[in-house]
């Protein structure tokens, strides 16, 4: 009789790499073994903790909606398609300077279309989604001289191939009752605000 409760499964398959001292065969320039030509690989599958449930899928969709991705669950990653947050640890120095980038070209666009001279002051926040690459929702401060520093939200797309395409970049104002003001203009996200049509 199987035992009763969540399992979690882990499967191991490896092989030993054999490094010939000479030139490498073309099964080894594939990752493969030059001894048994099969794959070297470690496949670790954990299913989930938990299952979402109803109200937490409607919950992120709601979130995701209503702040066009920027403001989204910790669990949004899970869902298929869905976006979550992006960790940009200090540890981790390759997501660091792929934000920053991305930061940065999103400024320089936001300055030369609007004439304006925005410095980046601080990341607030960055979330993520798989679409044919990656879709960034990053959240940061900019300062314009010695002025108070503004929140712009910014969206972007890296593609498979590393081409970075700022989709949009706006300063944020107001988020009310699930609605966005940006750029004076009212975002609905579905919910009655009381102000958007």
């Amino acid at each position: 009789m199987a035992p009763v409760g969540k399992q979690k499964k882990t499967v191991k398959e490896t092989s030993t790499v054999h490094r010939p001292t000479s030139k490498a065969s073309v099964g080894a320039k594939r990752g493969r073994d030059d001894g048994d030509g099969k794959p070297k690989k470690t496949v670790i599958h954990r299913p989930p903790d938990e299952k979402l449930t109803d109200e937490q899928i409607h919950e992120y969709y709601r979130q995701f909606f209503g702040s066009q991705g920027f403001i989204v669950p910790d669990y949004g990653g899970r869902l298929c398609g869905g976006v979550g947050p992006y960790s940009v640890t200090n540890n981790n120095k390759y997501r660091q300077k792929l934000v920053k980038d991305m930061i940065q070209k999103s400024l320089r666009i936001y300055n030369r279309k609007n004439k304006v001279n925005f410095e980046f002051d601080k990341l607030v926040s960055v979330n993520a989604g798989a679409v044919a690459g990656l879709m960034f929702y990053i959240t940061f401060n900019a300062r314009s001289g010695d002025d108070a520093p503004q929140t712009f939200y910014s969206k972007v797309w890296k593609t498979f191939n590393g081409y970075i395409k700022v989709q949009f970049c706006v300063i944020g104002s107001w988020y009310i009752s699930g609605c966005w003001y940006i750029s004076g203009i009212w975002y609905n996200s579905g919910l009655s605000c009381g102000i958007c049509v």
